[in-house]
């Protein structure tokens, strides 16, 4: 298999998964010659059926947790599986030349962007495509990039691995690992994996650093070995930091001229900003794919 897009989530996420699976299915990918693949971290049986009956190839929650790794995060909230498994994916899904990785509160507008990061990263076997969490339309966090970047990210590099090294990487873009792309056979797994193990071992004062750490120790590998190339953030537009607007042709688009269209729309940090994502209109087919039960279930 050449390029394997893989996702994870729990039940509670199904339905935006549900809605980043059709957005795939609807931009026509998959004759493109890119597959999908799936971690299970604890989705109910009915909804595993679905992504088998889509032909996604699923990893069970029992051959994740056969990695060392993932019982690191004993007694935490399941969600840490999740960053915790990036790193391993050419171990869960061998047989692959080129993976790319998106989080589950994403959906595919444009899919020439898969298209692109596949051949990106399939031509350049070394590094990891990825994009950094800065845009100029990002207005909350441009407002006041002291507070929100250098202070705030500061400040989780700083329990992470102290206040010397975080001076240096607080200035620097943080890479948003919700998408990325790299070959299966680039060293900058293994150095990831490593990287990450040691970070999510450590005790923490709060718990921002621990769930920032896939970031922090990839934006630290990055930084470090010139293993990285920053992708336009269009590939992985963040809405916590700047709401998108739908057009009357339904297109998404960033807020300020010259409102290009958005490739990945992600949704993060949907626990708290769900209910502005459903007003503006974000959700894939505006969230018109969703069943009642399943609307439900995300606003509750």
């Amino acid at each position: 298999m050449s390029t394997l897009v893989v996702f994870c989530c729990d039940q509670t996420y199904f339905p935006l998964a549900k809605g980043l699976v059709l957005s795939f299915q609807s931009a026509g990918l998959e004759q493109s010659g890119i597959a999908l693949g799936f971690i299970d971290i604890g989705c109910n049986p009915e909804s595993l059926k679905w992504f088998a009956d889509q032909g996604i190839r699923i990893v069970p929650y029992s051959a994740l947790m056969a990695i060392d790794d993932m019982r690191l995060v004993s007694g935490h909230v399941r969600y840490h599986l999740a960053q915790l498994c990036r790193p391993h994916l050419p171990r869960l899904f061998p047989g692959v030349s080129c993976l790319i990785w998106l989080d589950s509160d994403l959906w595919v507008q444009i899919g020439d962007s898969l298209k692109q990061l596949a051949s990106w990263a399939t031509g350049d076997r070394e590094r990891i495509f990825i994009c950094p969490e800065w845009h100029y339309s990002y207005a909350t966090m441009n407002n006041d990039i002291l507070s929100f970047h250098v202070r705030n990210v500061g400040s989780y590099y700083a329990e992470a691995y102290g206040q010397e090294l975080a001076l240096k990487l607080a200035v620097r873009p943080f890479l948003n690992t919700g998408v990325f792309a790299m070959a299966a056979e680039s060293p900058l797994w293994d150095m990831w994996a490593t990287e990450l193990r040691a970070l999510i071992t450590r005790k923490y004062s709060h718990n921002a650093s621990l769930h920032m750490a896939d970031g922090l120790s990839l934006t630290r590998l990055v930084a470090e070995t010139s293993r990285g190339v920053l992708v336009d953030p269009l590939f992985n537009f963040a809405c916590i930091w700047a709401l998108p607007v739908r057009d009357d042709a339904g297109v998404v688009r960033v807020p300020l001229p010259p409102y290009a269209p958005i490739g990945i729309v992600h949704l993060n940090m949907w626990m708290t900003r769900r209910r502005f994502y459903f007003e503006n209109r974000l959700l894939f087919q505006e969230g018109r794919y969703l069943t009642d039960e399943e609307r439900r279930s995300l606003l509750s």
